[in-house]
């Protein structure tokens, strides 16, 4: 479980190290320096440690894809603070969604009710 906190150290981390990635995006060695940063600066982190592999795998470039897309697709509402806001996941709009979708709905699903609060860093 991360905290939004723990969220934005990492994401700032990622921000500030951006420059020297090289081509290709982060590599294991950053995200690796990651997990040090954040247990440097997160003395006492709730559940497991951010470990490398955690730090990596936390969003994927298609978890953004999925919160843009739901974000920006008429008829829901999106909001930082609640997702999407969706309560009944057989709502039609959302079940159009996620079969016009189908590549990215196990991305998609996460947010019905959950925030990516980080959108707009």
């Amino acid at each position: 479980v991360w905290t939004k906190t723990e969220e934005t150290t990492f994401l700032d981390f990622l921000l500030q190290t951006h420059p020297t990635s090289g081509d290709g995006g982060f590599k294991a060695p950053t995200f690796n320096q990651a997990y040090v940063h954040l247990k440097i600066k997160h003395l006492h982190q709730r559940s497991a440690e951010k470990v490398g592999t955690l730090c990596k795998n936390k969003w994927t470039l298609a978890s953004y894809q999925s919160v843009v897309e739901i974000k920006y697709t008429s008829g829901f509402t999106w909001s930082d603070d609640h997702g999407a806001g969706i309560t009944d996941k057989k709502d039609d709009i959302w079940t159009h969604f996620i079969k016009i979708r189908h590549h990215n709905r196990l991305h998609a699903y996460p947010f019905t009710d959950i925030v990516f609060s980080h959108i707009l860093m």
